[in-house]
């Protein structure tokens, strides 16, 4: 396959009607790790299903749910081959990106630098995003495990000791995200976020309250250009701006229950 062999490292948990595909993406990969936080749907049955094109690759291991932060780590840490390529269950790696890692990997003395962001392209209700706010995306996703570990609860990310490069071959997040999804995702992570800024000293004020909505909406419009996604990019612009707004709110809420007590 290559000079120095690649993980493909997934963390799971009910994730069957988009496994498939990102499995399949994988094949050409020289391990597929999976840690899967005890799936109660088809997604372990569909992983290790014999007849795959993926199946002579695939090692998978069950641990609870513990968050983000640890269970990237523990992952990274079970994959059999120092290079590994983090890629989320509802992402497909292109062809073009699985042949960019082959040839990096085949390079006399292996890839240039110890770390890699890899372009995600972002989909909304089943759209693919060019602008805005979402745009350009690139994810530390392909690295040298050795001395790495993630940080953050949300949005995790994991640290280098020097600057990664950039792979311009995509993943795509096909992650059938709906407006439903969205607030879900905005009321849970909003929450943790606000946590984590307010223990780190962050307040907020009437000022940034009033404020936060509009100028969010404004600079994803047209700053970063959603609008050239016509409606979708409208649309997402608006959710970021709720976003930016609840977890200010969120964190003046904090605030109260500081003075109360």
């Amino acid at each position: 396959m290559s000079d120095l062999p690649v993980s493909a490292v997934i963390i799971t948990y009910n994730e069957e009607k988009k496994i498939e595909s990102c499995l399949k993406s994988l094949s050409w990969a020289d391990e597929i790790c999976v840690i899967d936080a005890k799936s109660t749907d088809r997604t372990k049955e569909i992983c290790l299903d014999t007849s795959k094109p993926w199946s002579n690759k695939i090692r998978l291991v069950e641990r609870p749910w513990s968050g983000f932060r640890d269970q990237r780590n523990y992952s990274i840490g079970q994959a059999k081959n120092d290079w590994v390529l983090v890629v989320d269950a509802d992402e497909e790696c292109t062809p073009e990106l699985a042949e960019r890692v082959r040839l990096m990997m085949s390079r006399s003395g292996g890839p240039e630098k110890r770390a890699y962001k890899v372009h995600r392209r972002e989909y909304f209700m089943n759209k693919p995003i060019f602008h805005g706010m979402w745009n350009p995306s690139y994810q530390d996703r392909f690295f040298n495990r050795q001395g790495v570990q993630y940080v953050n609860e949300v949005h995790e990310y994991p640290v280098f000791a020097q600057p990664p490069g950039e792979i311009h071959e995509s993943l795509l997040h096909k992650s059938d995200l709906t407006v439903e999804k969205y607030m879900e995702k905005l009321n849970r992570y909003t929450t943790i976020e606000a946590r984590d800024r307010y223990e780190k000293g962050q307040r907020t004020s009437l000022f940034k309250l009033l404020g936060a909505f509009p100028a969010h909406f404004l600079k994803s419009m047209f700053y970063y250009g959603a609008y050239k996604d016509g409606i979708h990019g409208v649309i997402i612009s608006l959710l970021e701006g709720v976003s930016r707004v609840v977890r200010q709110i969120k964190i003046w809420q904090l605030m109260q229950l500081e003075r109360k007590n």
